[in-house]
């Protein structure tokens, strides 16, 4: 009887281990077609479709600009956010941010001021938030247009206190020289 016992036991052992197998292939092979079905949608959406003109920089700006590089490059680079996928404005904002840096570190002695350096650190604060935007899982798209429309803003503000620094220094040059 004892011997009956162990067979009947090797037997259903046997049989579970061979459903088991059963059951396990047929289940990682439809894991494999349903892996090989899966394709990743690559995002096509476009943002900064709106155009964007850098601003006009005054007579004695485009003075200064001439022997600061760095901002020639911001300017170029800041043009280039329109128009484009995700993945390129998460490398173009990272790239600006780095130039932003660039800009804040090699500022010329003459727009050394509070003003501009303020200016400077919301360009670089709405470049943060752009840039961790668009490192997003699924970025949204509300969003990631009201962080450019912002830097944008921001790029304006920062060239309009250039331009107006440049153009009370030179009026209080005048002013001097007539006293």
């Amino acid at each position: 009887m004892h011997y009956l016992h162990n067979l009947g036991l090797i037997g259903l052992f046997t049989a579970v281990f061979f459903v088991a197998i059963a059951c396990g292939g047929t289940s990682e092979g439809a894991d494999a077609q349903a892996q090989e079905s899966i394709v990743p949608i690559k995002d096509t959406t476009r943002y900064g479709v709106e155009p964007f003109q850098f601003p006009e920089l005054s007579a004695q700006a485009e003075t200064i600009i001439e022997d600061w590089p760095v901002f020639k490059d911001f300017k170029r680079i800041s043009l280039n956010l329109q128009n484009v996928a995700v993945e390129d404005l998460k490398f173009r904002s990272k790239n600006l941010l780095v130039q932003t840096d660039s800009l804040a570190a090699s500022l010329p002695e003459i727009l050394d001021s509070p003003i501009i350096t303020a200016r400077l650190l919301v360009i670089q604060t709405r470049l943060q938030l752009l840039h961790q935007e668009t490192k997003k899982g699924t970025p949204k798209t509300q969003e990631l247009e009201t962080h450019l429309t912002n830097l944008r803003l921001s790029i304006e503000e920062f060239v309009l206190h250039v331009n107006e620094k440049l153009e009370k220094d030179a009026l209080d040059k005048n002013r001097r020289n007539k006293e």
